[in-house]
């Protein structure tokens, strides 16, 4: 998967505060760069959505 692709999933999924937001930013970030959904394997599917989650996890606030 392009590194491009991955930086922008990043960018969207650290805004995330649902898994719903998380899916949300995997397939925007898909289409902004114009790639067809059918086209994806599963496998970049699945990597994406890991990449999501770890972005998320990583940019959620600490609560004290």
């Amino acid at each position: 998967m392009n590194e491009q692709i991955l930086k922008a999933i990043r960018q969207r999924a650290s805004r995330a505060v649902s898994n719903d937001d998380l899916v949300r930013a995997v397939f925007e970030s898909f289409r902004a760069q114009q790639i067809e959904l059918r086209k994806v394997s599963l496998e970049d599917m699945k990597a994406a959505l890991v990449e999501a989650a770890r972005a998320a996890r990583e940019h959620k606030p600490v609560a004290a």
